[in-house]
């Protein structure tokens, strides 16, 4: 895992910044920090940005009731986000940059800049509305999730966060420069720069690219409605829906493991409360008991979701993780 440097005494000069985030970059957002280097140069980011501007997504830092709505309560605008195709962002560009232009000169700490600037997470959005985009292709082809409406609107809802999670984690995986890659990353995910590097990428020579993000993908779902750690049955669960071979059982394992390391208050508070707010909230304790993943029709639907999810991005896999 890459560590941004802690030292009060490692200092790096504000115009360093400034210049790496100012590159070409089409479809990056020149007033949200790091987003066009990202865009740029990490390969999953920039997918999941084209994905979203194809299924006619739009980015936006005016100031409208969604957009405010977002900063003051973001949990509960996602709906909202997936009804207009709009994903709100702060710009926190324009400010940088005066702060840049009024201190020349300066340097700060590396961490404190990742402390202190407002993030962006038009990254996890936009993977929610591409998966919301997929999943309304399969129900046109007569794939649903199975279950009454509000059952399955609570499923789908789990597959996109899980999506949302999958992608994060891969692209934090990427490292061109891993001091800008660290700080940028951490201005636009959720997830840490460089974390879970090593899993990755002994998952992907063993398992290869596809067969890491299917693990990856259900071993998501089946964290974001667990409680606490994996055991062997649940892992062993995740690994036959995935169709893993048992001569990789170490890396499935690991793999499986570290998917289990999402923040446990989101896990455990956050997520139920959202369903709650909704009016979902037998649904979602249902399905938490359902072993939904383990029934062949579900397993084959989660599988088939996962296979074109990953036709998203498979162009830009090739070398993306640094070595």
């Amino acid at each position: 895992m890459v560590n941004v440097p802690t030292k009060s005494e490692f200092r790096v000069p504000l115009e360093w910044f400034v210049e790496l985030d100012n590159c070409p970059s089409p479809e990056g957002l020149p007033d949200a920090v790091g987003d066009r280097y990202l865009c740029r140069h990490n390969p999953i980011f920039a997918a999941i940005r084209r994905a979203a501007l194809r299924y006619g997504y739009r980015f936006s830092a005016e100031d409208t009731p969604l957009w405010r709505d977002y900063q003051a309560f973001s949990l509960m605008t996602l709906h909202r986000i997936l009804e207009s195709k709009t994903i709100p962002y702060l710009d926190n560009g324009n400010c940088f940059r005066r702060l840049t232009e009024n201190h020349r000169g300066a340097r700060i700490p590396p961490d404190f800049l990742i402390r202190n600037l407002r993030s962006n997470h038009a990254f996890h959005e936009s993977a929610h509305g591409v998966a919301h985009a997929v999943l309304g292709q399969m129900r046109a082809d007569g794939r649903v999730a199975g279950g009454a409406e509000n059952e399955e609107r609570v499923v789908e809802a789990i597959l996109a966060e899980s999506f949302a999670n999958t992608v994060e984690a891969l692209g934090s995986t990427v490292q061109r420069q891993p001091l800008s890659d660290a700080v940028f990353y951490g201005l636009n995910s959720y997830m840490a720069a460089g974390k879970r590097k090593q899993t990755l990428m002994r998952a992907a020579e063993q398992l290869g690219d596809r067969g890491r993000f299917t693990l990856l993908f259900l071993a998501y779902f089946e964290a974001n409605l667990a409680a606490g750690a994996p055991d062997d049955e649940l892992r062993g669960r995740i690994a036959r829906v995935a169709g893993c071979d048992l001569e990789h059982s170490d890396v499935v394992k690991d793999l499986i493991n570290a998917s289990f390391g999402l923040n446990k208050g989101f896990r455990d508070e956050t997520t139920p409360i959202y369903f709650a707010l909704l009016g979902r909230e037998c649904e979602y304790g249902e399905l938490k008991e359902s072993r939904w993943l383990e029934q062949p029709d579900h397993g084959a639907f989660a599988r088939e979701l996962a296979e074109r999810l990953f036709s998203e991005i498979s162009g830009e896999l090739s070398g993306a993780i640094a070595s």
